[in-house]
């Protein structure tokens, strides 16, 4: 097993320490986040979950929440971050349509061809109808969230990992994809693709 994230950066955080400072080992935290359901969030949330339900103080749910994305590989281990600053694009678009058509669209990949052509990425993990993960061959991730409310579904992408200069080309490529599923599903304007 890899060395956890904190050992490796801080050199201090072994499974000791953090045993003596917050009463569990690595191997008992990630079990734990684990059986919470954190292996799909994102930081903040899983720093959350540490906090509210672990009754971790704020710095340590926040370095516990790293060491578990990165032994997960939620999110990269300093040895492989790729070089440069790196950028996320995030957007948010809601569709009024119900969440189960939104998802087969998303989820089905005659369907997805439709109007996210030459997309070439491997759905890595999901949760049916909340949030999907997504792989590029390029090293980047795109997070995907769905949720539903009065027969409209909102759907929140983050894409990361981007070089500066691919994080404006990503925002139009992800905003012009959103206006052709809304289009495909019915409710859009064909004039914004112009």
């Amino acid at each position: 097993m890899a060395k956890p994230f904190q050992q490796i950066r801080l050199g201090y955080l072994n499974t000791e320490s953090v045993k003596a400072s917050t009463g569990k080992t690595w191997e008992e935290w990630f079990k734990f986040l684990d059986k919470a359901g954190c292996r799909m969030m994102e930081h903040r949330e899983i720093a959350t979950v540490l906090h509210k339900q672990g009754g971790l103080s704020d710095w340590w749910s926040s370095m516990v929440a790293g060491g578990y994305a990165n032994e997960r590989g939620i999110q990269a281990s300093p040895g492989n971050v790729l070089p440069g600053p790196r950028y996320r694009v995030t957007l948010n678009k809601m569709v009024p349509v119900p969440l189960d058509a939104v998802w087969a669209a998303w989820h089905d990949p005659a369907t997805r061809a439709g109007w996210l052509p030459d997309a070439e990425f491997q759905i890595s993990d999901a949760v049916p109808s909340k949030i999907m993960h997504l792989d590029w061959p390029d090293e980047t991730r795109t997070v995907v969230r769905f949720s539903e409310r009065l027969g409209r579904t909102n759907i929140a992408i983050c894409h990361s990992n981007l070089p500066a200069e691919d994080s404006a080309r990503l925002h139009k490529y992800w905003d012009a994809a959103l206006d052709r599923l809304q289009i495909l599903m019915g409710v859009g304007n064909r004039d914004t693709l112009i």
